[in-house]
């Protein structure tokens, strides 16, 4: 008689969807039929089978409860089993895609079309990764030939190529966007890590990304698609959602890297130990928020099943997916993310789909969409009546190696955007008041360049050596036009203001923030002046000034500038009077760094002291108004301390991204110095020369007389090392104080560093990117009598899931807006503070409810002293509610260890609320945190330890890595050098290395690093995000020219924003963005302006925008995008905390203007004509303009015999929007060659393409040479954009022999250079062009950031056919700062890309 092996419940279902019946799968020994009985639980319809049988059952039980059941076969065999409920509805949504990074250890040729050509031996690429167009031809070809697939596409870095090179393929993709079968996903151009870049570089990411995916591609995007970003600005969710997105979905932040589902050691972990479900409300500081879905198991789960051999075996792999993501979804919806980096379609995908949903109701395993997923999940939640759990966790750190690697490109990017900021805001007035041309294209192609470089494989310094230099082309291209565009408008600003009573030759200073100030302005000359020199101001008054460089440069301090304006000054030789300083100067003889004896300065507002035996390091530091030291007892601040690094993680085997110390520090505090003091008119200095292992190093320490600040640099002469870290130390003990730092428009909370572990032991070093700044304050404050105690990162903990948005939304949101970053957790769920899985650890825990509600609550009163429980008690009792501090068990410092592990109860301390009416009592605390303090009045003991309400903080330009350990010292990654694959990759050979043979990721050169330390009374709001902007926006001096034209007075502003200080104007610009949505309608600041606002202290404000130079029409409200919302009365309206606004107006002249019509800045590419496959030369984005219209060849390469003809494919295509386009196709070909016909007119419809065929005949004696067919498009029209009129083309390269030569060669290599300030030498290369007509090459001089000032001549073009010499000047200006760095020559033409050796490049004194 066959026997019941086994029996066991399912989470299948079969039969109707209202009445489902559970799966019980039996296993047999034999045939027979069978049943399956217990209570409730029915059979309707036995199976008869062998072996394992699935029997389909009703139950009557709810979901989740156990039923006793037996099955008995047809011969009464019986087996008694239990029987597990399961709940019906569930759906896995299997969402296609393919993860594409434009660069990463390959270059942008390889990953958008060129893969298989640029392969090489020993290449990491998996065998199923394909370039990206392939990548869309693959998932476009599937869902052709399958109804049932559906995928989603994403970055503009390969849409628009593809969109431009296969136009034929536009009709075909916008059919199945509008059936829903393709999803355009990300809002955003590429995924940037917006943690390292500035929060209007991430707003312009937006703007370019949903530009070109809404405007030409006709898609909406709806889910920010950030799956493999490196950590997330917190303000991300919030300008997300002002973008217009309603969600986003991505796979690293609240936890490590990989996830908490993370292969170790064989086992899969754990999705439980996550503390709130993996679909929630993601909330900015600001309190704007997206509904989020997490990828518990990565991007790339779903991926694998590929691999699998069957069907059988994908499907399984598949259920085991389910089965786990399931137990941490917040609906019956799951997101199985379907693909990996460069994947094609899953084999298995749609037969899952078909045979899997033939054979069971419940659950679902469908192709979809994400939007099909989110709309899933909120409909379920509408029916329960619920909303998704409240999160505002700090989605940091995750590979905190991606804060200092390759350190200058966050210093390239830095600069730039700052650069660019100021360049829009000053050519929106010097358009409006003399009629010049705003530089829209020049501003949106530096934009979406920085776009390009924010990638999170660019920025994070995660690329090969051959990529780092393609990127820091496009860092540098970037810079350099928002440079002559800030510069012209200047120019052009200044020759407005009024110099005609003028002594001597006027200056005129700006200042580009939205306040009042005064600080150090350096006004550079080309002729030099005497060391004795004064300037006067605008009120006749004297100032003394400080000559350097030599009479090329005069500081001076430059006192009360307007907000957004300027102020006028005289240069002239005089005396000066020295009662118009804050300090003494009767000692100060000249106008120049005169040196002295000691080792101490000070000025009004500090004293500092260093000792040249250990290491020239400040030994005290004291604020002078309150006698305060500020360096810990023993310690030394700017202390330089060098980590030696594995060069791979011990546990991940991966490299630069982590951060990887083995544990040995060495410190420049342990070793001598040589020490100098000096000083001058305007302040003291202390300059300190050492060496630090592998670091030699100038450090340079300023106190400027009038000025708060401690103006700081630390110059890297010389570093040889791999595989080490520097950081750079300022012991700052705040008793009490908890880190913060800036973020993308707030400050928040940060948990303490682990900067001193050896990572094989413990791996997380908690180090996080800032912004501008960082330092030791207090976000908010829980008082308890007269005891405070600082909190920045919180747990809240829900009685239950259905009650966490009820309860703790409106705290999670006042707490975001206080910089209290939260974790919205449940009793019964698992807590928050584990570093084996959470990415960064709390400091505090709120208690949602009494003990007889909240069984948390429960624990902590009965694991602390009964007088708590004593004390909610007495104040329920009084009051009917309660709020009692109980304290943890032990300080904060002994616990926050390496490899913390913070759950345990009494752990932290806890904030425990509760009352009848919990909803009220939450509420008033939501209104006590108006001023970042809960004030909570108990007679329980606090067991808070001391704390003063002050700030230390340490600002910075371009270097955001940085800890703050429990002992109070603030750490700084300045550098670091990694070997770790895949430094030193390169693709095209032959590889190139810096001069003395190192990889570029090595980092050996010269690298300064300014920084300032700075303190105040009460916490961070007291001044500090001010003194941030004013340090990372120096003020500008502009030479009057000698006859200027005049009209403003001596000083004024441009604008003004109050409260000054309380909301900074975060940009300024033309209203519209034209180009990024491929509109031909120009950018004119006449016809509107957009202004961004941001609330900067986390406080309720009113905010006025006002201009003596202009009025305001037709004021309102508008989105991220400047879509106009609500109209306004004037342009004022109330920021909440940490708010982003975006304002527009039609801006009125209340003064005069000029009308002179010249453009502000470039309106066209240097390289012409612009090249159609611009990604073959690995550029980066589109040329300047966007590439409105593209032509392509088709083949690109082709054998043609002598006096025979081949016949090539013409495609011309617009991603105009707003216009039709015409113009001329002419054809450039050798001598003999021909082409019929030789040029073809043609217009296009808004959107349209155009294909033809064209025949090109070859001589009967052409010569063994590539051949060029140059297909030269150029747009007619008076009223396009000057942009789009540049000529586009391609190029074919014919040949007559089946192996031709390459085109493009190099003919020996530059010489190193060595020149000294102020002079002037050349690079030179010869380029060959083994062609038989000219082609178009454009040669870029690459060299490093902090030396682009002294390399003008950076970017040529030439007609190249034989040999062809490309020269560059070099030619520092008198103040560049000497240094050791290395100059190469990139040479690209028709697709064919050549890099020069790296030379030496010698700066002197």
């Amino acid at each position: 008689m066959p026997k019941v092996l086994s029996a066991e419940s399912t989470e299948l279902f079969t039969g109707p969807a209202a009445e489902p019946l559970q799966v019980v799968r039996v296993t047999l020994d034999g045939p027979a039929t069978v049943r399956v009985t217990g209570a409730g639980v029915a059979t309707p319809e036995p199976v008869s089978g062998d072996g394992v049988v699935e029997v389909s059952v009703s139950t009557s039980d709810s979901p989740g409860t156990v039923v006793p059941a037996r099955v008995i076969t047809d011969d009464g065999a019986e087996f008694a089993f239990d029987l597990t409920v399961a709940e019906p509805g569930w759906t896995m949504h299997m969402v296609s895609h393919f993860h594409y990074d434009p660069v990463w250890w390959n270059t942008q040729a390889a990953y958008t079309t060129a893969w298989d050509a640029l392969g090489f031996p020993g290449s990491p690429r998996s065998a199923y990764q394909l370039a990206g167009f392939d990548l869309v031809r693959a998932h476009l070809a599937l869902a052709l030939r399958e109804p049932e697939y559906k995928f989603v596409l994403a970055e503009v870095d390969y849409l628009k190529p593809y969109w431009d090179a296969f136009p034929a393929d536009r009709d075909v993709l916008r059919r199945l966007i509008a059936e829903g079968r393709v999803e355009v996903m990300g809002g955003t151009y590429n995924e940037p890590n917006t943690n390292l870049c500035s929060p209007e570089s991430a707003i312009r990411n937006f703007v370019h990304g949903i530009g070109f995916q809404r405007d030409v591609l006709g898609a909406d995007p709806q889910t920010a698609w950030q799956l493999d970003v490196f950590g997330h600005d917190p303000a991300f969710p919030g300008m997300a959602a002002d973008a217009g997105l309603s969600s986003s979905s991505w796979a690293r932040g609240p936890f490590h890297q990989w996830g908490p589902m993370e292969v170790r050691d064989g086992v899969k972990g754990d999705p439980t130990r996550m503390q709130f479900p993996s679909e929630f409300e993601w909330i900015s500081p600001s309190g704007r928020g997206l509904l989020t879905s997490y990828m518990a198991d990565h991007y790339s789960s779903g991926w694998w099943m590929d691999a699998a051999p069957s069907l059988e075996e994908a499907t399984k792999s598949a259920l085991k997916l389910f089965q786990g993501l399931k137990k941490v979804a917040t609906t019956r919806n799951v997101l199985l993310p379907v693909g990996t980096d460069y994947t094609p379609p899953n084999k298995w995908v749609t037969r899952i789909h078909r045979d899997w949903n033939s054979r069971y109701t419940w659950p679902k395993f469908v192709c979809a969409l994400p939007k099909e997923f989110f709309a899933a999940v909120r409909a379920e939640l509408a029916e329960r009546g619920e909303q998704p759990t409240p999160q505002s966790r700090d989605m940091n750190p995750i590979y905190t190696g991606k804060d200092v690697s390759y350190i200058d490109t966050k210093q390239a990017q830095r600069e730039a955007e700052d650069l660019l900021l100021e360049a829009e805001r000053y050519a929106v007035f010097a358009s409006l008041l003399t009629g010049a041309r705003y530089p829209d294209a020049a501003f949106a192609k530096a934009w979406v360049q920085l776009a390009y470089g924010a990638h999170h494989d660019g920025i994070t310094g995660s690329e090969s050596d051959q990529v780092y230099l393609d990127l820091v082309w496009g860092w540098r291209e970037a810079r350099e036009l928002a440079l002559s565009a800030r510069d012209s408008a200047l120019r052009v600003l200044t020759d407005r203001v009024d110099f005609s009573q003028a002594v001597g030759r006027g200056v005129v200073v700006w200042n580009s923030i939205a306040a009042p100030r005064t600080d150090l302005v350096t006004v550079r000359l080309d002729d030099p002046v005497h060391n004795r020199v004064s300037v006067v101001d605008d009120d006749g008054t004297e100032l003394p000034a400080l000559v350097d460089h030599e009479g090329h440069s005069v500081t001076f301090l430059a006192r009360d500038v307007p907000s957004f304006g300027w102020r006028s000054y005289t240069i002239r030789l005089s005396t000066v009077d020295k009662s118009i300083v804050d300090e003494p100067v009767d000692s100060v003889d000249s106008s120049t760094w005169l040196p002295v004896d000691g080792y101490e300065i000070a000025n009004a507002h500090h004293r500092i002291a260093v000792d040249p035996g250990r290491g020239g390091g400040v030994v005290s530091l004291v604020e002078m108004p309150h006698g305060r030291e500020l360096i810990a007892a023993g310690r030394v601040g700017n202390e330089l301390a060098l980590y030696a690094e594995y060069d791979r993680h011990p546990r991940f085997g991966e490299g630069p991204w982590h951060l990887l110390p083995k544990g040995p520090v060495q410190v420049s505090g342990d070793n001598n110095a040589a020490v100098q003091a000096f000083q001058s008119p305007l302040g003291q200095r202390l300059v300190v020369r050492g060496q630090l292992g592998t670091v030699a190093y100038t450090q340079t320490i300023t106190l400027w007389r009038g000025v708060s600040r401690v103006d700081c640099s630390t110059k890297v002469d010389e570093f040889i090392g791999s595989d080490q870290l520097l950081r750079l130390r300022w012991p700052c003990p705040v008793p009490g104080a908890l880190p913060v730092s800036e973020v993308g428009d707030a400050v928040v909370g940060r948990g303490f560093g682990l900067p001193d572990v050896d990572s094989a032991e413990h791996p997380w070093t908690l180090d996080n990117p800032a912004y501008t700044w960082f330092g030791l304050s207090a976000t908010a404050r829980v008082s308890v009598g007269d005891r405070v105690r600082a909190i920045g990162v919180a747990e809240l903990i829900a009685p239950t899931r259905a009650e966490a948005s009820p309860l703790a939304r409106e705290l999670t949101v006042a707490l975001a807006q206080a910089g209290v970053t939260a974790t919205c957790s449940t009793a019964d769920g698992p807590r928050y503070g584990h570093l084996e899985v959470d990415s960064n650890l709390p400091d505090v825990r709120f208690a949602l409810g009494g003990p007889d509600r909240n069984s948390f609550t429960a624990e902590v009163l009965a694991e602390a002293d009964p007088s708590y429980r004593a004390e909610l008690d007495r104040q329920l009792a009084a009051t009917g509610r309660a709020v009692v501090w109980v304290p943890a068990e032990r300080p904060l410092a002994e616990v926050w260890v390496p490899s913390a592990d913070l759950r345990a109860v009494r752990a932290l301390p806890v904030l425990i609320i509760a009352g009848a009416d919990l909803g009220a009592v939450i509420e008033s605390i939501v209104d006590d945190l108006v001023d970042h303090e809960i004030d909570v009045r108990q007679d329980a003991a606090s067991g808070i330890g001391e704390f003063e309400s002050r700030t230390v903080a340490l600002l910075n330009r371009g270097v955001p890595g940085f800890a703050v350990d429990s002992a109070g010292t603030l750490h700084a990654s300045l550098l670091r050098s990694c070997t770790g694959w895949p430094s030193g990759v390169w693709i095209d050979p032959p590889r190139r290395a810096t001069p003395d043979g190192s990889g570029f990721q090595l980092q050996h050169w010269t690298h300064v690093f300014d920084y300032a330390v700075v303190s105040s009374e009460g916490d961070w709001r007291k001044g500090i995000p001010l003194r941030s902007a004013e340090f990372s926006h120096p003020l500008v001096a502009v030479l009057s020219p000698e006859e200027g034209v005049g009209g403003l007075p001596g000083s004024g502003s441009l604008l003004e924003v109050e409260p000054a200080g309380g909301v900074s104007l975060a940009a300024l610009k033309a209203l519209g963005n034209p180009l990024a949505g491929g509109s031909a309608r120009p950018a004119d600041p006449a016809e509107g302006i957009a202004l961004r606002l941001v609330e900067t202290s986390g406080l309720m404000t009113e905010a006025q925008v006002s201009s003596t130079l202009l009025s305001f029409l037709d004021p309102a409200t508008a989105d991220l995008l400047e879509g106009r919302r609500d109209s306004l009365a004037d342009l004022s309206l109330t920021l909440a905390p940490f708010e982003i606004a975006t304002l527009v107006a039609r801006p009125e002249l209340t003064r005069w203007s000029t009308m002179d019509g010249a453009p502000l800045g470039p309106e066209r590419e240097v390289a012409q004509p612009l090249y159609a496959r611009y990604w073959m030369h690995n550029r980066g984005p589109a040329p300047m303009g966007g590439l409105p219209v593209a032509v392509h060849l088709d083949p690109v390469t082709g054998l043609v015999q002598p006096g025979g003809d081949i016949t090539l494919t013409l495609t011309v295509a617009s991603d105009c929007t707003d216009a039709e386009l015409h113009g001329v196709v002419r054809f450039v070909v050798p001598d003999g060659w021909t082409c019929s016909p030789p040029q073809l007119p043609f217009g296009l419809a808004p959107g349209g393409h155009w294909q033809t065929e064209v025949q090109v005949r070859a001589p009967k004696g052409a010569v063994e040479l590539p051949h060029p067919i140059r297909a030269q498009l150029q747009l007619t029209g008076e009223a396009l954009p000057p942009s789009w009129l540049q000529v586009v083309e391609d190029v074919a390269m014919l040949s007559t022999v089946s192996e031709p030569a390459q085109p493009l060669r190099l003919a020996g290599s530059p010489r190193a250079v060595r020149v000294a300030r102020g002079g002037r030498e050349r690079l030179a290369v010869d380029v060959v062009g083994d062609t038989s007509a000219p082609i178009s090459v454009e040669a870029q001089l690459l060299t490093p950031w902090g030396t682009w000032d002294a390399t003008p001549d950076w970017w040529q073009v030439r007609e190249v056919v034989g040999r062809t010499e490309f020269g560059f000047d070099i030619a520092p200006p008198p103040w560049a700062e000497p240094g050791d760095y290395w100059a190469l020559v990139k040479i690209a033409g028709a697709g064919r890309i050549v890099y020069s050796e790296a030379v030496a490049l010698v700066v002197t004194a």
